[in-house]
């Protein structure tokens, strides 16, 4: 595997691809060639951030002036959080800026307590995709609700984040307006998500095109904060404190719950896919049903060790087509309900 860049790669003035550039310790002239490669266009993937040591250095990689790069993949080391005055992280971030025509943005490793304006910037009016991944010592979230068409943002491994607010919406109307998937991941310290200070018809439109939530291992978290009109698809694993309110949830088709929530319950006509994993206080499906689930076609249990009813009278699965169930050794009270021919798989045993 390519581990630094062949000499003199800067006098390829005129190549237009190059997928991976590895930026080596105390090698400034790797710096300085990359300035040259102004024609570079599609995807780039740059590690090694780590060894710009000085804002000279971040100035001569230059990604401000390739206007043809659409996907850029920005990777420090693992190791370099601690490595370095706090400042200088920021200001290195901040003199990489990139061309306004960027499409997607990856930014995995960053160092610094917080993220320069440059991202979320609405003159970044192309960017689509939107990842932040393990930037352990950022304490709050870019300000990326103007980002206008933004469509899919994933935020995870932001271990000093504690509560998302204001700064995540930034100042514009009708924030996230085009945003249809969202997830977070690995917020240990992450508790409180807020609405942003607007009007109520302001309010209603906030994610209006969501249609997909992902929460998974954020254990703090008490609750989201949003009526969330288009979300079709709710995943949530080890978010031990959540309180979810379903009936805020009027479209939602496909619900899957990984683990125990402080409380959930399901009032939602629209749900045909159901899938629960490692419940261990659940002892009946309906405990957590206000009403039949009318639509429901998909059923998927697995780990949940104290279930051991599915039906009662009046809750019937009636649309059941698929019901695949395994390690729940106590389930019982299946058969008999109405349905137009489920398949059925069971194996309750671990």
């Amino acid at each position: 595997m390519l581990k630094k860049m062949p000499p003199k790669v800067g006098k390829l003035i005129n190549l237009q691809t190059l997928n991976k550039y590895f930026l080596s310790k105390g090698n400034g002239s790797q710096k300085k060639e990359l300035k040259n490669l102004l024609n570079l266009r599609g995807e780039l993937s740059i590690s090694g951030l780590e060894n710009i040591l000085d804002l000279r250095d971040a100035r001569y990689v230059n990604l401000k002036e390739g206007r043809n790069i659409e996907d850029l993949i920005m990777v420090w080391s693992e190791k370099f959080g601690n490595s370095r005055n706090e400042r200088t992280k920021i200001e290195v971030l901040k003199c990489l800026q990139p061309h306004q025509s960027l499409k997607k943005l990856d930014i995995r490793f960053y160092g610094g307590s917080k993220f320069p304006n440059w991202i979320g910037d609405t003159s970044f009016s192309k960017m689509v995709y939107l990842d932040l991944i393990n930037c352990k010592n950022c304490t709050s979230l870019p300000a990326l609700g103007g980002l206008p068409f933004l469509k899919n943002l994933v935020i995870e491994g932001m271990n000093e984040v504690k509560l998302i607010g204001d700064e995540f919406y930034g100042e514009t109307a009708n924030p996230f307006r085009a945003l249809k998937h969202l997830r977070f991941e690995k917020m240990p310290q992450w508790k409180d998500w807020l609405i942003p200070k607007l009007s109520h018809e302001e309010t209603q439109a906030l994610f209006s095109c969501l249609c997909e939530l992902i929460i998974i291992k954020c254990p703090k978290l008490i609750n989201l904060s949003h009526e969330l009109p288009s979300l079709v698809t709710l995943h949530v694993q080890e978010c031990q404190e959540l309180e979810i309110s379903i009936p805020r949830l009027p479209l939602l088709i496909k619900l899957i719950v990984v683990g125990l929530l402080k409380s959930w319950v399901v009032d939602v006509p629209s749900l045909n896919q159901l899938y629960i994993w490692k419940i261990s206080s659940l002892s009946c499906l309906w405990e957590r049903l206000a009403r039949s689930l009318i639509a429901i076609e998909d059923l998927g249990i697995a780990e949940c060790d104290e279930l051991a009813c599915l039906r009662k009278p009046g809750f019937e699965l009636k649309t059941l087509v698929v019901c695949d169930i395994h390690g729940s050794k106590g389930v019982m009270g299946l058969y008999p309900w109405k349905s137009r021919g489920c398949l059925a798989i069971f194996n309750t045993g671990k």
